[in-house]
This record gives C-alpha cells, structure tokens and sequence, in this order.
C-alpha cells in the first residue's frame, strides 16, 4: 500500500524497525530541494526488512528512493517508472562494517518473490536496485542495462550457502526493534580508518550528507561532513564522530 508523507514534517517518521521516511528523499536526487509530498509503498518497505533481516545487517544505505518526474529526467531517468511512484529504491546492506556484494542482495530478493532487481545498481557491485512491482519480472544488470535473467544464482554463480548459511526461517523476521547497538570505543576524527568509520560514511549518506565516499578512510570529505551534520543536529561542531554523533545519526544505542 503506497502512504504519502510530508516532508521535512516527517522525516523522521519510522516506516519500519530500521528505516525512516528521510531516507527515501536523498540529497543526491534532489541537492537540497526536496518535494514537499512522498509516497512510499509498504510493501517495499517489507523487502528491504526481509533482506536485512536475512543478513542480520548493520544498516543500510538508499542513495535513491522516491523521485518527482522532473527529478528522475534530472538524474538520467524516463521521468516515469517506480521510483517515480514510491516503490523503489537503490541500496546498499552493511553488515560487520562491510558492504554486502550486490550477487547476495539479488539472490535474496529473487527467492522472496521481489519482481524488480536490478543487480549491480548504476555499475555499482555493491548497490542493488530493489522495487515492488505486482505484475512483470525485470531481472537486470545494470553495468549494462542487459535484462531478461531468470536466475541470479546462475548468472553470478552464486551458492545458496552464500546467501543462507544456516539460517532458520525465524531469520527472515524482522526484529521488532528499531534501536542499532554498535560499540564506539573511541573517537573518529581525520585519519581514522577501518569499518567504524565505514559505518560513519554510510550512515552520514543515509541522512543526505555525503562524506566523499564510503571507503572506511576518514578524510577531509568526511570530516566536512560529520561538521554539516553536526551543527544541523544542534551537536558540539568539532568533526570529531564520537558517542553523540553516532547517535544522533542512528537514533539506537552506543556503548
């Protein structure tokens, strides 16, 4: 069922136990003009919580969700198609700090009966376009834009041991719980690197401000970034990303 939202009004609103209507209104879609009103289908929402869930993921990041038509002609689009009707997005699933290869993303949506997958999103291996659809399969690879697959395990050459391990089927249910637990032992600041600061840029794009890159390396581009965050969010404005901005960003529990 397709809900529309106000924005900023609602940005915050939760949508599920790990995503918010703002994440589906990103700054690389509209750098900073955001539409005023946002559909987003339930049912979209429920693929992206089976997938996390399946992968007992970290977070996970949309760099694309809804686009007004004239926003998708902007970003190389028809100005037509699902984005443009709430019901799709392009994302990437962190788990351990670590991006989820688009192979095992695609491979999990085709066996819980997505119809939309474009696998390799924009050409990206760690991106993977996921939408809604009711009627039609497009299965996709989009470093191409070649379609017509009829099974991502065959065509990745990817095991269903990859994707499930030994997982019960209890793993498929979302947690209920919309707090993040991750341990920050220390502060993050320029030069840091490693998968805390992996987290960091992943989360910063999840909320619009882009960290140039998400790369586990603690530049100049982050720095910048976690300041813009920072003093949005009313924060002590020193680019260092510590236990307040770490939750502000995630709105979950930081020990």
């Amino acid at each position: 069922m397709i809900r529309y939202y106000s924005y900023p009004a609602d940005a915050e609103a939760s949508l599920s136990a790990h995503f918010k209507v703002g994440e589906f209104v990103t700054y690389s879609d509209y750098g900073g003009n955001y539409p005023e009103q946002v559909p987003i289908d339930s049912d979209l929402i429920d693929i992206l919580e089976k997938i996390f869930a399946r992968f007992g993921c970290d977070c996970a990041v949309i760099s694309s969700g809804y686009r007004t038509p004239a926003c998708d002609i902007a970003v190389g689009g028809s100005g037509g198609g699902y984005h443009t009707l709430g019901m799709a997005a392009d994302v990437q699933f962190i788990k351990d700090g670590q991006p989820l290869h688009s192979r095992l993303i695609a491979c999990c949506a085709q066996d819980i009966g997505v119809k939309g997958i474009g696998y390799r999103c924009g050409g990206a291996e760690y991106w993977t376009h996921l939408d809604s659809r009711t009627s039609g399969t497009w299965f996709g690879d989009e470093t191409d834009y070649s379609c017509g697959y009829s099974d991502f395990y065959a065509y990745t050459g990817t095991t269903k041991a990859e994707v499930y391990g030994d997982a019960t089927d209890s793993a498929w249910q979302p947690s209920g719980s919309g707090n993040v637990q991750v341990t920050v032992d220390c502060n993050l600041c320029n030069g840091s690197t490693g998968r805390a600061v992996y987290v960091l840029q992943a989360l910063l794009l999840s909320h619009g401000y882009g960290a140039g890159g998400v790369d586990g390396i603690f530049g100049s581009g982050t720095e910048a970034a976690v300041r813009d965050f920072q003093y949005q969010n009313a924060l002590e404005v020193d680019g260092v990303a510590g236990k307040q901005t770490f939750g502000k960003l995630c709105g979950g529990e930081f020990y």
